[in-house]
């Protein structure tokens, strides 16, 4: 049986435009998964991944942790795919004015 679901990152609007990181996602069941990227402003998006267990203990709030990696950085809008391979998985931006819209569809 296939499951399909879209995760919402960043929904574009204001009250969220000043939020630099989405939250985290758990991934680890998906085997395919596509990013789309609506830019509403001159950002730079990120994608971070953690094999941290994330269910008994929090996950790490920067990229920056030992545990943490930035999986590939996107300079301009449109889809893309994502390779699966990490069991959680974030959006960050560098832009807080963007109004991004980020959206992640995946499918077992």
């Amino acid at each position: 049986m296939t499951y399909s679901h879209r995760f919402v990152l960043f929904d574009g609007l204001s009250a969220t435009s000043s939020t630099y990181t989405s939250g985290w996602v758990l991934v680890a069941d998906y085997r395919q998964m596509s990013l789309e990227w609506q830019d509403g402003g001159n950002s730079r998006l990120t994608l971070a991944g953690t094999n941290l267990d994330g269910l008994r203990a929090a996950l790490p709030a920067t990229t920056s942790a030992a545990t943490t990696s930035a999986l590939t950085g996107i300079t301009s809008s449109g889809m893309f795919t994502v390779d699966p391979g990490v069991r959680w998985l974030r959006a960050e931006r560098n832009s807080a004015d963007s109004l991004s819209q980020v959206y992640l569809q995946a499918r077992s």
